[in-house]
């Protein structure tokens, strides 16, 4: 038999306001919380959702935006969201910016609102900004990923991008390096602009030139990776050290490097970001720059968890969360050749 809001009140004491307050979104004391959330485990209760979302007028669902859904990156973002929310029997629906081959730049969203999603959990790409600022603006709660938009105000879970890519400059430096490359994708994505802003502050404060030919654009896809890694492999003189600010980039870059004839380090240093699994089971292993992904997604699931809480009269200011990247050093690191 269904465990019910009577059960729950046998099992901690706690009154049925409380109980019902709790498992309607609303904010309780940490110990009942906690008391409730040992209960419900232990009764085996569940809410039921289409009960609730009549009585909320909310689906009880959370849309997650996403560019692409390739990358260990986006499916860890998913997956931490899904954890947090699930203990408020909050739903995740996902979307991919390119999951509708033809269709116009803002169906994504656009299917997210249609559904009536309660919040959505965004890594923004150039072509959703404008539906995402129109849903920002209806007052559905938004939460950023990876990326600031210009002008939308909301909250945001980002990496201190431009301190990270800093960091690995300064210990390309420390090791003798003074010819340093970098892959580093396309300049309309914010968080690739602050790893880019960031290189060039290290070369500067290391009184280095960031000569013609040694900072590659281009898309965030393994080919580009391949083709930006063999243009710079190709320039005279060669880089000594090459830095890709991004996963797909990173792959590809290492692609090229397995297939030039060259050896790592001794020809050429490198230092790849975010992809982690790949680059243990290289051979020197690779340096890498790791992004503390699960603690993105769970910032990010409880900011707007928060806002779903909050009541028309009482919305707090928009919040920004800034975490700290990881440099991970590995042998694919050393000294310049001789």
């Amino acid at each position: 038999m269904r465990a019910t809001y009577k059960d729950l009140q046998r099992a901690t004491g706690l009154s049925l306001a409380t109980i019902s307050k709790y498992f309607n979104g609303g904010t309780v004391r940490e110990e009942n919380r906690a008391a409730l959330d040992v209960a419900a485990r232990d009764l085996g209760f569940r809410v039921n959702a289409v009960a609730r979302s009549l009585r909320t007028r909310r689906s009880q669902t959370v849309g997650v935006l996403l560019p692409e859904l390739d990358n260990d990156f986006h499916l860890s973002v998913i997956a931490g969201v899904e954890e947090v929310l699930a203990a408020d029997g909050v739903g995740v629906l996902v979307r991919s910016s390119r999951s509708r081959s033809g269709g116009a730049a803002d169906d994504a969203v656009a299917d997210l609102l249609d559904r009536q999603v309660d919040g959505i959990v965004a890594v923004p790409s150039p072509r959703d900004t404008t539906a995402l600022a129109a849903a920002a603006a209806r007052g559905v709660p938004l939460v950023l990923i990876d990326r600031l938009v210009d002008g939308l105000v909301c909250d945001a879970v980002v990496l201190d991008n431009a301190e990270v890519s800093a960091g690995v400059v300064a210990d390309l430096v420390a090791r003798g390096h003074r010819r340093i490359a970098v892959l580093a994708g396309p300049d309309e994505v914010w968080s690739l602009r602050e790893r880019l802003a960031g290189f060039r502050r290290a070369m500067r404060r290391a009184g280095l030139p960031v000569p013609r030919g040694v900072v590659v654009g281009g898309p965030l896809t393994v080919a580009a990776g391949r083709e930006g890694m063999a243009r710079l492999l190709a320039l005279e003189p060669r880089p000594t050290a090459v830095f890709a600010l991004n996963q797909e980039l990173t792959v590809g870059a290492l692609t090229v490097l397995a297939e030039s004839g060259l050896t790592v380090p001794d020809d050429v240093s490198f230092v790849g970001f975010d992809a982690r699994d790949v680059a243990a089971l290289t051979r020197p292993r690779t340096a890498v720059v790791v992004q503390p992904v699960r603690e993105i997604a769970r910032a990010a699931a409880e900011m707007v968890r928060d806002r779903l809480r909050e009541t028309a009269g009482g919305q707090s200011p928009p919040r920004r969360v800034v975490l700290s990247g990881e440099h991970r050093p590995g042998p694919s690191v050393g000294p310049p050749p001789l």
